[in-house]
């Protein structure tokens, strides 16, 4: 019994789209087209003798512009395939760089040398009257010096500069530690 009506329900519901579909196919073809029926008649102006006669036999039809081609300026816009973020290689300005890089090496003086179960460690006195810390790989003066060596009493730095003919070259600065009676005066 349950099943004869669930069939019946389902009959009936396919048969209410069906009938849906066709009423609604049935409007959209013929409400949509006017190429079967005749122009309406317009119905007649009552003009008075002061009013100007406006013709209605001719009708006015819209001119269509001619197309026009689109071209773009690419003058004040950025290059779409440029990328975003530019990585510069230039100096940067002193004040931008760090402490060890901003003075010449030969203006450091070495004050003191620590080692222990890290190794050496190198304390070297800026002309700005601060201590800095350096170790092994620490880059250092504005020529961007390599620290190489720490020993006991001395700090060997390694630069690399170009000569004339466009060879790159190295040189070693040795910065030795200050003596007692050096500091003493």
């Amino acid at each position: 019994m349950k099943l004869q009506r669930q069939k019946k329900r389902s009959k009936t519901i396919y048969l209410g789209f069906a009938l849906a579909l066709f009423l609604l196919e049935g409007a959209v073809f013929t409400g949509c087209s006017d190429s079967g029926k005749p122009p309406a008649a317009q119905a007649p102006i009552a003009v008075t003798p002061k009013q100007q006669v406006v013709s209605q036999a001719t009708p006015t039809v819209p001119t269509e512009k001619p197309q026009e081609q689109y071209t773009y300026n690419p003058a004040g816009k950025r290059d779409p395939f440029a990328p975003l973020i530019v990585k510069e290689d230039r100096k940067a300005p002193t004040g931008d760089r760090p402490p060890l890089e901003r003075y010449n090496i030969y203006e450091f003086k070495l004050t003191g040398v620590v080692w222990g179960g890290l190794g050496y460690s190198a304390m070297l006195e800026g002309p700005d009257g601060k201590g800095y810390f350096v170790r092994l790989g620490t880059i250092m003066g504005q020529n961007k010096g390599v620290v190489k060596k720490i020993t006991q009493n001395a700090l060997i730095i390694e630069e690399k500069f170009k000569t004339i003919s466009g060879e790159i070259d190295r040189k070693e600065i040795v910065i030795e530690l200050r003596k007692k009676q050096e500091g003493m005066q």
